[in-house]
């Protein structure tokens, strides 16, 4: 009885910290996606000039990849990004008012490549190779031990060693030129031929400016450059709209549910009803913790979670109503009830689970929303709508 005291207390105060992080917007706020808050739409253009016509399609593949890992890193951010054949990208970042923002963002996405020289005349130019960070595995600042000053070493994939390799044996004894972004940083003479995809960086650094062209690297460096041919804002009057609509009806809708429940279950409908005010109190919590972005897709997986969690309140007081209907003592018939009932929960939720875990990681970013937040939902329900309902319930029955 004192251990299910404690417990019950700890709800409480978790509840009641959890509801003043969910008012207070002092400190975090809520995060909506771009159908509800509105936010910005680049439009890039990818240079597939260097590229064969059979790679396009995966090149373009890895840049949309690779921006997305940039910008949205726990996939909780709501970008999406789409792509054409024509190599024209269109990058759609929510609740983000300033361009410029939006375009620093992708802009710390290098763009790496490797020249090779062509005489033409008397001069030496350079020219594209197939060398680019497409191939990069990995960078890492270093200090030359002749100098002592900081260098960014690269480590190349297989593919990215042989192409490497195959550069040096051609130029051996003339200078292979590092560009990042189109500008060069670096033009080392090639003295001998490099096996095992490591390449140096050498642009008279300083620590600083090392880590951070080694960080942006290591997040990945993009196959071909990109230009920014468009930017649109879009307007979030219209989500604000529905957002008010959306809270007034969700209050309306939830409390009708509090009224059925306490109305057809009494006792155990008023317990459930407490338990699902935290039980939404601390969803709201976590979305607002991890920065959870919501849109129409997120609040569906919300407002399922919570059909869920009702249905599980109701399977549980169905079945304490049946042991009492054979005649059992209150505490047996709660015991009872609660193991009758959690086969069901555990495998309706378990299956929720798991299709929500797939549903995550193969899909992008609006549906992953719905599998985020109808994850969250389910987990939260497990905790709340059977183990603090199981002790409620036998602290309300004096049992």
């Amino acid at each position: 009885m004192e251990k299910n005291n404690l417990v019950i207390f700890l709800f409480f105060i978790l509840g009641l910290i959890s509801l003043f992080f969910v008012i207070d917007n002092s400190m975090l706020e809520f995060k909506f996606g771009l159908d509800l808050a509105g936010g910005v739409v680049l439009t890039y253009d990818a240079d597939l000039s260097q590229v064969k016509g059979s790679d396009q399609k995966g090149i373009l593949a890895a840049v949309k990849d690779l921006i997305e890992r940039r910008i949205n890193t726990l996939g909780i951010a709501e970008t999406n990004i789409s792509y054409s054949q024509s190599g024209r990208l269109i990058v759609e970042i929510p609740n983000i008012k300033d361009p410029q923002e939006a375009i620093s963002l992708i802009g710390q996405t290098p763009f790496l490549e490797f020249r090779i020289p062509q005489i033409i005349g008397t001069q030496t130019n350079f020219i594209p190779s197939e060398l680019t960070g497409r191939y990069l595995k990995s960078a890492e600042v270093r200090f030359d031990p002749n100098t002592g000053l900081p260098v960014v070493a690269l480590k190349f994939d297989s593919e990215g060693a042989k192409i490497f390799e195959e550069l040096t044996k051609k130029y051996l004894n003339q200078p292979i030129a590092i560009y990042l972004d189109g500008q060069p940083i670096s033009v080392p003479n090639v003295r001998q031929i490099i096996s095992g995809g490591e390449a140096i960086i050498e642009g008279n650094f300083n620590l600083e400016e090392a880590r951070k062209l080694a960080g942006n690297l290591q997040q990945g460096a993009l196959p071909v450059p990109l230009k920014l041919i468009g930017i649109n804002q879009i307007d979030p009057a219209l989500g604000v709209k529905f957002k008010e609509f959306a809270l007034k009806a969700g209050i309306i809708g939830f409390f009708l549910v509090l009224i059925f429940m306490i109305f057809y279950y009494r006792l155990q409908g008023i317990i459930a009803s407490i338990c699902l005010i935290i039980y939404i109190i601390f969803n709201l919590f976590i979305y607002k913790l991890f920065g959870v972005v919501l849109t129409l897709a997120g609040i569906t997986g919300l407002i399922l979670s919570i059909g869920m969690a009702v249905d599980a309140n109701i399977l549980v007081a169905e079945r304490i109503r049946e042991e009492l209907k054979r005649g059992l003592e209150i505490k047996e018939s709660i015991i009872n009830g609660f193991n009758r009932a959690w086969a069901s929960i555990r495998d309706s939720n378990i299956t929720t689970i798991i299709s929500t875990l797939l549903i995550y990681f193969l899909t992008t970013s609006f549906v992953r929303g719905f599998a985020l937040t109808l994850s969250i939902g389910v987990i939260t329900s497990i905790i709340t709508a059977f183990y603090l309902t199981r002790i409620l319930t036998l602290k309300f029955h004096n049992v």
